[in-house]
């Protein structure tokens, strides 16, 4: 009977424990955005933008950092943590991006486009 209460307390103690920290956790995301370009770059500059849009807009549910300049990794590598969930988010080119999913691959063809609004 002994054994029996004890196992009882463990897993109250466990489910207790389990909940505490999915408590807080679930209060905020914190997500990784890797790219390749140097700080002073527009695509650096506009992804710390958007990080601080997706904050405010979000009440701060949604935390992004941005890291610049390859600092998580090249751009195979960084493409590679996407799948595995190492970054959340990328900038990435068709090319990478057509590894993947082979339609993509269409935007990096020359001529395809006859301008930019096109």
């Amino acid at each position: 009977m002994q054994n029996f209460s004890r196992r009882i307390t463990l897993g109250c103690a466990v489910a207790a424990a389990v909940v505490a920290v999915a408590g807080p956790a679930s209060a905020q995301t914190k997500l990784k955005w890797a790219h390749v370009y140097e700080v002073s770059e527009p695509y650096h500059t506009q992804g710390l933008w958007a990080a601080e849009e997706i904050k405010k807009r979000t009440n701060g549910r949604y935390e992004i950092g941005v890291f610049p300049a390859s600092q998580l990794g090249n751009e195979n590598q960084i493409n590679e943590g996407l799948g595995l969930g190492t970054v959340d988010i990328i900038y990435t080119g068709t090319s990478f991006a057509g590894s993947i999913h082979k339609p993509l691959s269409i935007s990096g063809a020359p001529f395809m486009m006859r301008d930019f609004n096109h």
